[in-house]
């Protein structure tokens, strides 16, 4: 055995004292390592000594998640579906129940306190439910810090989660999937003075109940709210700072959200669907702001600025109302706008702004800068994957893509997924330098006629400095086609204009970056290992070209 180039096995033939000396650290100190660790490391390490073993059977980070138990055929997972064993030991649901419930009876038996439960089962009877709730109570009692309870049901109903939850005062982090939360009228009795983190998925509350809870908490700073029903409105409010809602479509939801805490707020949906109101006021602290879906208008845009003084990331998600829209923000440095299909120009008065990117499916935004700082990081994504929405990429395309790139803001990296078909007349490109470009990244799939005019066309439009292509099994002829296409450039075949100058003439040497085992540059030419790169799934390559 080797460890960074000295071999163990030497020190110990020449009497050198090879003892386990973590294995004699304090045992709170181990626990704290194994912390680090997933659970099946933390299963292994029992198998190490006795010793270790006792150290992970007075760990108190619980796991109980029954998907470790059994095989899955297929990706499409279904509650009523048959229990598929992956140890002889477990042939059925009720043996990991019951292996389960054992291994919590111990730490009670033991006395020793439970910092974490994760648990993931599936309730098929009323005896696997009362199950459930006693081992809810056990972590409850055992002065439980981090309760996570993922339940499903083989029908349409949720699991009530037991009311001694509410008075767990050492708890800080409640994450619920699947259940049901109490009654409305359980204010008096809700104790979770401890609560940092409340996140709620698939859970049916009502909105008493919440605000009793988010109340009652005097501690709480996180909430995620994920599908959850039965909220007909929700005033989010201090001493909350990170917020994340996702709602379930057509729920006529409205949430208010205000408060000088609020330093993160992240609102979305269903992509397609519609979204529940929100109304934001007197958030003046806000840091991060994430609308997917939302309403929001060219106006709302144009005062987030004075609304919002402090906002450093504003990431805009199929927010289809914007047209022209007006960004100014003294303290903004991050910018997304993700396939907001509709906006069709817009300026950007940023003069912090370091990160922007831009998601489109194949139009281009006219985008101005009216000040801006030294944006580090700059990515124009242009896609057409979607099987619904394919548009063909011809000369017009790479043209007007051309021109896109020359007047946005810091255009530094481009990232192109295409499926549809590609018909470029290379004798309409005018001879006007193509445009310098740092990154691109390719996603191409076969088009009928081939990659020759698609790769001529691109870098008849650009001169990247970096190259990655993706390639998947789909696709893989695209990362060969290119390589040879480099390789050999001068057959490219897009010299018979007499207007524009061949791309390959510009194109001294391409260098494939990260090769083989030792993650070496390699030349690409007749040299070059085919085989090898044939096992490669992404190839990235520098290319250097004549200025």
């Amino acid at each position: 055995m080797e460890l960074e180039g000295i071999d163990l096995s030497n020190n110990v033939n020449e009497g050198v004292d090879a003892k386990d000396r973590i294995s004699e650290l304090p045992e709170f100190i181990i626990h704290h390592i194994l912390s680090f660790l997933s659970t099946k490391a933390v299963v292994k390490t029992s198998l190490l000594s006795k010793r270790w073993n006792g150290f992970t059977s007075s760990y108190p980070v619980l796991d109980f998640n029954e998907d470790y138990f059994q095989e899955f055929p297929t990706h499409e997972y279904k509650p009523d579906q048959k229990f598929m064993p992956k140890y002889e030991e477990f042939q059925t649901r009720e043996k990991v129940m019951h292996f389960l419930n054992n291994s919590l009876l111990r730490f009670c038996e033991q006395k020793i306190c439970i910092d974490t439960l994760m648990l993931k089962v599936t309730l098929l009877n009323k005896k696997n439910t009362a199950l459930v709730n006693k081992w809810v109570q056990m972590a409850v009692e055992n002065r439980v810090k981090v309760l996570d309870v993922v339940v499903t049901k083989n029908k349409k109903t949720l699991y009530r989660l037991p009311e001694i939850v509410f008075s767990a005062k050492r708890l800080t982090v409640l994450k619920l999937v699947g259940c049901r939360l109490g009654h409305s009228n359980m204010k008096n009795t809700i104790t979770l003075y401890s609560l940092k983190k409340l996140s709620l998925g698939n859970v049916y509350v009502e909105e008493q109940m919440l605000q009793n809870l988010v109340s009652c908490c005097p501690s709480i700073e996180h909430l995620t709210l994920k599908y959850c029903v039965g909220l007909k409105k929700f005033h989010a409010h201090a001493p909350l700072k990170y917020l994340t809602i996702l709602s379930l479509p057509k729920l006529e939801t409205i949430y208010y959200i205000e408060g000088a805490s609020i330093r993160n707020l992240i609102y979305g949906y269903s992509i397609g669907e519609e979204l529940g109101e929100i109304k934001v006021n007197a958030c003046q602290n806000l840091r991060v702001l994430s609308l997917t879906g939302a309403s929001i208008t060219d106006q709302c845009l144009y005062d987030l600025g004075t609304k919002f003084p402090h906002l450093q990331t504003l990431n805009l998600s199929h927010c289809n109302m914007l047209e022209t829209v007006h960004i100014s923000s003294p303290s903004l440095n991050m910018l997304i706008l993700w396939v907001c299909k509709k906006i069709r120009e817009g300026e950007i008065d940023t003069p912090n702004l370091r990160n922007f990117k831009v998601y489109s499916y194949d139009k281009f935004p006219k985008l101005s800068l009216k000040s801006g700082g030294s944006c580090q990081t700059s990515a124009y994504c242009l896609t057409n994957s979607r099987l619904d929405y394919q548009y063909h990429l011809n000369t017009d395309w790479l043209l007007e893509l051309r021109e896109f790139l020359k007047n946005a803001i810091w255009a530094k990296t481009l990232s192109l997924d295409n499926k549809g078909q590609v018909a470029c007349n290379l004798e309409e490109f005018p001879p006007t330098p193509p445009y310098d470009l740092e990154f691109l990244r390719l996603n191409l799939f076969p088009p009928s006629t081939g990659y020759s005019d698609i790769v001529n066309g691109l870098f008849l439009t650009f001169h990247p400095k970096t190259l990655l292509v993706y390639s998947t099994k789909n696709n893989v002829s695209c990362k060969n086609f290119l390589c040879e296409c480099l390789m050999h450039k001068e057959d490219s075949g897009c010299c018979g204009s007499t207007h524009i100058k061949c791309w390959s003439r510009y194109l001294k040497n391409a260098i494939i970056e990260n090769f083989g085992e030792n993650k070496v540059e390699m030349p690409l030419n007749q040299d070059t290992p085919f085989d090898e790169l044939d096992k490669v799934k992404d190839v990235r390559l520098k290319l250097l070209w004549q200025s």
